[in-house]
């Protein structure tokens, strides 16, 4: 598998790390809370699968690309969460497609009794080595920090961290 891309964000949190459960928010985020955590984002939904995991199913476009991805529940704690898409689907356009490995990771970190850190990374891999070898060719001018998937971690993971803030300050998860 080759990296096609990987990006990390932190956004504060005001409210206690005891009122927080990452594990429980990535699974249950309503279409219409994902969908005003970042401008390209469109729905998510969730569900369970046979064996009880659960998932999420998100709509995006970053950088222009439509992407499908399908994250499968491997870690759920309340101070961290794991969402793994062994099946996102890139659109490259209206016909082509290709497919990657995303892995959604967001970890909270106290700093006070009234304050935590949130850290939201997301690492993107694919076994299409003419896709990944294009997207390396167009970005490598561009430095890391400007790169569409780290605008768009940069533009989510504030707006993720005031979700949760606001559901653990209204005590969702007690």
């Amino acid at each position: 598998m080759l990296t096609v891309g990987e990006a990390t964000a932190k956004a504060i949190i005001n409210a206690p790390i005891e009122s927080i459960n990452l594990g429980e928010w990535m699974f249950t985020i309503s279409s219409e809370e994902y969908a005003a955590c970042a401008e390209g984002h469109q729905s998510a939904a969730q569900g369970k699968l046979v064996s009880g995991k659960r998932f999420s199913v998100n709509l995006e476009t970053v950088g222009g690309m439509f992407m499908v991805q399908h994250y499968i529940e491997t870690v759920s704690e309340r101070d961290h969460v794991v969402g793994f898409s062994p099946n996102s689907v890139f659109w490259l356009n209206d016909t082509d497609y290709v497919f990657s490995q995303i892995t959604w990771e967001l970890k909270v970190a106290q700093l006070d009794e009234n304050r935590c850190e949130l850290t939201c990374s997301v690492l993107s891999k694919s076994e299409n080595e003419a896709f990944v070898t294009a997207l390396n060719e167009a970005m490598k001018d561009v430095p890391p920090e400007n790169t569409p998937l780290q605008q768009h971690i940069n533009e989510e993971t504030p707006l993720f961290g005031k979700d949760i803030e606001r559901k653990a300050l209204a005590g969702v998860w007690v």
